[in-house]
C-alpha cells in the first residue's frame, strides 16, 4: 500500500490536474458541456496509453543505450525542474492555444503526458515495480478525468483564482521534488565515478 500511495501522490502532483482546470476549459469553452466531457475522456485515454507504454517499455528502451537510473534522475529532475517553474511563471501561452483537435494536444500531450510524467512513470516502475505504477496510472487517470469533467463546477464554486493559486502551490511541491531528483541523481553518479576512478 505504501508503494501504491507513493506512486499516486507523485503522478498526481505531476498529472497536475487540479492545476490544468483553467487551461482546458479555456481550450474548450466553445464546446457544449457533452462534447467537453467527450474531449476530456479522449484526451485522459490518449494520455493514459502513453504513459502506460512508457511505463513497461520506456525504461527498456534507453537502457538499451546505455542510459543509467542515475542520468535518469538528473535529466527528470531538470526536466520536473522547468516545468515547475513555467507553470510558477505562468502558462498564458498555453491558455490561448486553439487547435482542431485539443483533446490530444495540447490536453493529452503535453499538458497531461508530457516529459514530466513520463519519466515519473518510468522511475516509479524501477523504484516500486510494474504492478503499482499500472495502477497508479489507472486511480490517476480516473481522477484527472473526473477532476477535468467538473472543471466547470469546481470554477463556478471556488473561482478561476483560487484554482490558479492551488496549482502554484502544487507546481512548488513540484520544484521541491524535482530537486531532490537532482541531488540524489548527482551523488550516485558521483559515487559511481568514484568507484570507477577508484577501481
Amino acid at each position: 500500500m505504501r508503494e501504491l500511495w507513493d506512486s499516486f501522490v507523485m503522478l498526481f502532483i505531476v498529472l497536475d490536474s487540479v492545476g490544468n482546470i483553467p487551461i482546458f476549459y479555456s481550450l474548450t469553452s466553445h464546446l457544449s458541456e457533452s462534447e467537453r466531457r467527450r474531449v476530456f475522456a479522449k484526451s485522459v485515454a490518449v494520455a493514459s496509453a502513453l504513459l502506460l507504454a512508457f511505463a513497461v517499455f520506456g525504461y527498456g528502451f534507453f537502457e538499451y543505450y546505455g542510459v543509467t537510473f542515475s542520468d535518469f534522475k538528473i535529466a527528470g529532475g531538470v526536466l520536473l525542474l522547468l516545468i515547475a517553474l513555467q507553470g510558477i511563471v505562468g502558462r498564458i501561452e498555453a491558455e490561448q492555444l486553439r487547435g482542431e483537435d485539443v483533446a490530444v494536444v495540447p490536453m493529452a500531450t503535453p499538458l497531461l503526458a508530457g516529459p514530466g510524467s513520463i519519466y515519473i512513470v518510468m522511475y516509479l516502475r524501477q523504484v516500486y515495480g510494474l504492478g503499482p505504477v499500472l495502477l497508479s496510472i489507472a486511480l490517476n487517470t480516473l481522477a484527472a478525468y473526473l477532476i477535468l469533467a467538473e472543471s466547470g463546477l469546481i470554477l463556478g464554486k471556488v473561482g478561476r483564482n483560487t484554482v490558479l493559486v492551488l496549482s502554484r502551490v502544487v507546481l512548488l511541491l513540484l520544484a521541491v521534488l524535482a530537486v531532490s531528483m537532482i541531488r540524489s541523481g548527482l551523488a550516485e553518479a558521483l559515487a559511481g565515478l568514484r568507484v570507477g576512478l577508484g577501481g
